[in-house]
């Protein structure tokens, strides 16, 4: 039962261990090229919001055209 948990225990400290290394890895290389994740993230929503403005005036345009061609 005692090497149960001291099994249990190491397996734990390792995993919390290895966490915090990743994090402060992760973080120092962030930090250092200046990497920021909020603004990527708003980045990569403006640009959805382009192309989807983008789809809808090629959608208008083609209408448009459609309908000068009837007349």
């Amino acid at each position: 039962m005692v090497l149960g948990l001291i099994l249990y225990e190491t397996a734990d400290l390792a995993v919390n261990i290895i966490k915090l290394s990743y994090n402060g890895v992760t973080g120092v290389y962030n930090w250092w090229y200046q990497v920021d994740k909020i603004e990527k993230e708003e980045q990569h929503k403006e640009r959805e919001e382009m192309i989807h403005q983008l789809k809808k005036l090629n959608n208008r345009v083609q209408e448009l055209e459609e309908t000068l061609k009837n007349k």
